[in-house]
């Protein structure tokens, strides 16, 4: 009767064991249109990602609200490893810009791991005067108020790394938002704004055909994309960086152990050398791979660095 009652049990128990993660596609939200950097950064990681996990990753594109709609989705979702988001540095710098927001940044969400940073470069017009980072600052100094700079708009890497610029070498810079990074580039490369301190990814390809000139990188190290374009530290202003960059993160809640499978697989796609040269032709770089909690760490130590830079630039998005 035991051993009955025990093949009984038996389809029971086994129908009661969760299957094995994952079981079916998984979704990742990029909260920017298609097309732009970051879906495309999000693209390459997710091809392979699907190849190591054995099921497709779906790109899921939900921009607006600055970067609100598709984080806030995220936030919402089932934390069961199957809603990831592909987020960027809008996402520790929104608490900043929004009186308030639909999700809690930190508390809604559980880091997975970071794709890869990309750093900014400082360009000018190749007419301009200055040659370098010195005779650039020299210039701002000479005629307070007279440059100007474009952004992609309030908020964007390209309008808040200039005002932590200014306040660094004790200039003032005026601020010109455009609708996205390529109209703010194309007035510059037409002389009608002073400079940009721009991702590389858009900017390098007009340096290396002439159309802007590059003084200095906002990075701890030369850039590979720009290795002859010196660092801040190099040219003379020592503790200036500015990155944009892309981190994978999961509803709060989602399992732990799935958390630790997501981020031992996307440090194993990371490592891949075609993968990472993909990533590295945009721009895109990573030392080393983040744990989930590094990952946390390091986005609340961005949050940390760009909100008095928010606050005093007087900048908000409501």
């Amino acid at each position: 009767m035991a051993f009955a009652a025990a093949l009984l049990a038996a389809p029971f128990a086994a129908r009661a064991q969760p299957a094995a993660y994952p079981a079916r596609p998984v979704r990742l939200t990029v909260p920017y249109p298609a097309g732009g950097t970051t879906d495309v950064v999000a693209r390459i990681a997710a091809e392979a990602l699907s190849s190591r996990l054995g099921q497709p990753i779906v790109i899921d594109n939900r921009p607006g609200a600055g970067v609100t709609v598709g984080t806030t989705f995220v936030a919402r979702a089932a934390p069961d490893g199957y809603s990831l988001l592909a987020t960027t540095l809008a996402h520790a710098t929104n608490p900043s810009l929004f009186k308030s927001l639909p999700y809690d940044s930190e508390g809604d969400f559980a880091p997975v791991g970071m794709i890869g940073l990309t750093p900014c470069v400082l360009v000018v017009n190749p007419r301009s005067e200055a040659r370098d980072l010195a005779t650039f600052i020299a210039l701002l100094r000479a005629e307070p108020e007279r440059h100007a700079y474009g952004s992609a708009g309030v908020g964007s890497p390209m309008h808040l790394a200039p005002e932590l610029l200014a306040q660094m070498t004790g200039t003032t810079v005026r601020h010109v938002p455009y609708r996205g990074e390529a109209p703010a580039l194309n007035d510059l490369v037409a002389g009608h704004i002073t400079f940009a301190i721009d991702p590389v990814t858009a900017a390098a390809p007009l340096v290396r055909a002439g159309a802007l000139r590059a003084l200095a990188v906002a990075s701890a190290r030369r850039a590979g994309i720009l290795p002859d374009v010196p660092t801040f530290a190099e040219a003379g202003l020592a503790g200036f960086e500015a990155y944009t960059w892309t981190v994978v993160m999961a509803p709060r809640g989602t399992p732990p152990e799935v958390v630790e499978r997501l981020n031992r697989e996307l440090g194993a796609v990371l490592r891949i050398p075609e993968v990472r040269g993909r990533l590295a032709e945009l721009g895109v770089e990573m030392e080393r791979v983040l744990s989930p909690a590094e990952t946390g760490d390091f986005i609340r130590a961005e949050a940390a660095k760009w909100a008095p830079i928010v606050r005093a630039s007087g900048a908000s998005l409501d």
